[in-house]
């Protein structure tokens, strides 16, 4: 298979990063752990607030889908901070998570040059400094020019109660523990 771009993760950054690339005519392969879980939402079901509602409009601007999406599963909207004054007013949406996620899967798979998958990158291949693919963990091999990291809270993820960890994405869903040898061995700074 080759693709020109793939974008690796399926949440808010996987979903605009890969349309984006599709609407510009360009064939784009989209990998996710759990195809049942694009746009999950783990951290809070909201849309906007007072720091995500400045990058919920740049990304509408732009074209994106995150707020075309929070309106059509929209439960409640309100505009907080109203006590201190417009300069500090903030537009926050709730959504119903799993009409959100319904919906994102259903915008995706009707962009023509959008490919979804359900998988594990393993590794990002390279030749020198140019990337040349990804390799799933079952050995298989697609060819790209591009691999944009949309890994999000699945990359070697951790649920953390006081003092108890378990290695585990959120919700119990499986996290992504291959990527990140390849990602160290490229040398690029990994962090939590």
């Amino acid at each position: 298979m080759k693709y020109e771009a793939v974008v690796i993760g399926g949440g808010h950054a996987g979903i605009e990063s890969s349309l984006a690339i599709a609407r510009m005519g360009h064939k784009t392969l989209l990998v996710t752990l759990n195809l049942g879980a694009i746009a999950m939402m783990p951290c809070n079901p909201s849309i906007g607030g007072t720091g995500k509602g400045h990058l919920v409009r740049e990304v509408d601007a732009l074209g994106g889908e995150m707020g075309v999406c929070a309106d059509k599963a929209l439960l409640q909207i309100k505009m907080l901070n109203r006590a201190k004054g417009p300069a500090v007013y903030s537009l926050r949406a709730q959504a119903d998570r799993k009409l959100y996620s319904k919906i994102m899967l259903e915008t995706l798979r009707a962009e023509p040059n959008l490919t979804l998958m359900e998988g594990e990158v393993s590794k990002i291949l390279t030749a020198g400094d140019t990337v040349t693919g990804v390799e799933l963990a079952g050995g298989e091999r697609i060819q790209t020019r591009a691999v944009v990291l949309c890994t999000g809270v699945y990359l070697n993820g951790k649920l953390i109660t006081g003092t108890y960890t378990l290695p585990s994405g959120p919700y119990g869903e499986t996290r992504a523990t291959l990527l990140t040898s390849c990602l160290k061995d490229l040398n690029l700074p990994m962090r939590r």
